[in-house]
């Protein structure tokens, strides 16, 4: 019976600091209008070949850019923690001629946790 009362606060307590599932598959499938669901309505986005503050449209065409330029092989979370009200995540992309380094800063928005800044970062092999 304890454990029963105490199960939920333990499951809470561990999905705090996640990055969403749903991000992470957009990533890992390449797929920016699903990504883009999680886009704050102005994100700060820095790509290789552009940085800025855009709207939530902007960044789903910019990342529909990247997509299709660097198709992704896999993607997998390496790190991600919380830091004051914000959770960060840091990935790693692979694609067919190298690898990416992402990292996401969400807030929650209500119940939604919205990208607030997505730094993309050319690793070396």
């Amino acid at each position: 019976m304890v454990i029963l009362l105490i199960s939920p606060t333990v499951i809470k307590a561990q999905s705090e600091g996640t990055l969403p599932s749903e991000i992470r598959e957009a990533t890992r499938n390449g797929n920016a209008l699903e990504l883009a669901n999680y886009f704050n309505s102005k994100i700060e986005l820095v790509l290789p070949s552009n940085s800025g503050i855009f709207s939530k449209q902007q960044a789903q065409f910019m990342m529909k850019d990247f997509f299709d330029t660097y198709p992704p092989i896999s993607f997998q979370i390496i790190h991600q923690g919380v830091r004051e009200n914000a959770t960060f995540a840091i990935g790693k992309y692979s694609y067919a001629k190298g690898k990416f380094r992402f990292v996401f800063l969400t807030k929650n928005e209500g119940a939604k946790a919205l990208i607030h800044q997505l730094r993309i970062e050319q690793q070396d092999e």
